[in-house]
């Protein structure tokens, strides 16, 4: 299972650095009688001020063995962070997944859409432009708006302008996630933020199996990958 902490999306980002996110819908990380569903040790923490170092592949064997609820592994490369996250709530189309440190992530069809407890956190997006090319892996021009809260406790709104266009097709073999899927990237800019460029790599499905993702200059670039779906 060596190869559950390798990525193949782009050389740039070989190893899996991910992020623990944070749900755009539900607050968990407010709620005092949120309960995680597996009580075993989940490792992983997010903080900036508390990098936990890299995820074993012992650690994960050990979560995947201990629920049959789909499971991310996430991770923030500038915060040196990497936590395992478990689906707590689902609202279709969105999931929300979360850590036992009330750190929380929503997605949809594996698109963070929102972050909760990571501080500057991504608190909503309108995605459904960008992620319609994504999933369909179609190329195309779309507008697509991050808002995410500063150091200051204010939420800044960014406008980006995306171009997205396929790429090369893999196969994809971690954890227990066995596909096939299409690199799909997407390359944006805006006047009020800075440009950046994500790469989604999504099955024949609609599904984003695994990602790195803007979510911010705080946060800067998140990595995401399934491990149990």
């Amino acid at each position: 299972m060596g190869t559950i902490l390798a990525m193949n999306l782009r050389t740039t980002f070989s190893r899996i650095g991910l992020l623990a996110l944070a749900s755009a819908l539900i607050g968990c990380s407010n709620d005092p009688y949120f309960e995680f569903p597996v009580q075993s040790v989940v490792p992983g923490s997010l903080r900036q001020d508390e990098p936990s170092g890299e995820i074993t592949p012992q650690a994960i064997v050990e979560i995947l063995s201990a629920t049959d609820l789909p499971v991310a592994f996430f991770g923030v490369p500038d915060r040196g962070s990497q936590a395992l996250m478990i689906r707590i709530e689902q609202n279709r189309p969105y999931e929300t997944f979360a850590n036992p440190e009330r750190q929380s992530v929503t997605m949809r069809h594996g698109m963070i859409t929102g972050t909760r407890g990571l501080s500057g956190d991504l608190m909503s997006s309108e995605e459904e432009a960008l992620l319609a090319l994504v999933r369909g892996r179609r190329a195309g021009q779309v507008t697509y708006v991050q808002r995410y809260l500063t150091p200051e406790s204010v939420t800044k709104v960014v406008t980006y302008r995306c171009g997205v266009e396929p790429d090369a097709t893999v196969d994809i073999a971690i954890g227990l996630v066995q596909d096939s899927a299409t690199e799909m990237v997407a390359a944006c800019e805006s006047p009020d933020g800075p440009p950046f460029v994500d790469y989604y790599k999504v099955s024949g499905s609609g599904e984003i199996l695994a990602s790195r993702q803007w979510l911010g200059k705080n946060l800067g670039y998140v990595a995401m990958q399934m491990l149990q779906r």
